[in-house]
């Protein structure tokens, strides 16, 4: 089993913004480790405090269906911390993972968009 890393913001806390991001995010990762639904083990969710208009498990559940183990936390706040931030920990059976980064999210990761492996 592997552990996948990514994450992504949103310009606001609104619903369908945080719905996008979300699936964004959770398409551009199956994609670039090639993953089937049936690899992924769970998946856990942290969102930033100022994120309370939607739930990122919510989003995956509607757009991929599926009885994944699926949960949800609110990240602790550290002074200078990314806002309006979405992050995703998926554990998975495969080999060789890719994480990924987008948006304000990149400065989280930057040695792995330098790379090119976000």
């Amino acid at each position: 089993m592997k552990a996948i890393r990514g994450a992504t913001t949103v310009e606001i806390n609104r619903e369908e913004d945080i719905k996008l991001r979300t699936i964004e995010l959770m398409e551009r990762i199956i994609k670039l480790n090639s993953l089937e639904i049936e690899d992924i083990i769970s998946i856990i969710f942290s969102v930033t405090e100022d994120l309370t208009a939607f739930n990122p498990a919510t989003a995956f559940r509607e757009r991929f269906g599926g009885d994944i183990p699926l949960f949800c936390v609110q990240e602790a706040k550290f002074q200078g911390s990314l806002k309006y931030c979405i992050r995703v920990l998926i554990h998975c059976n495969k080999e060789n993972v890719k994480h990924c980064y987008l948006h304000n999210a990149q400065n989280l990761r930057p040695d792995l968009v330098q790379n090119g492996i976000s």
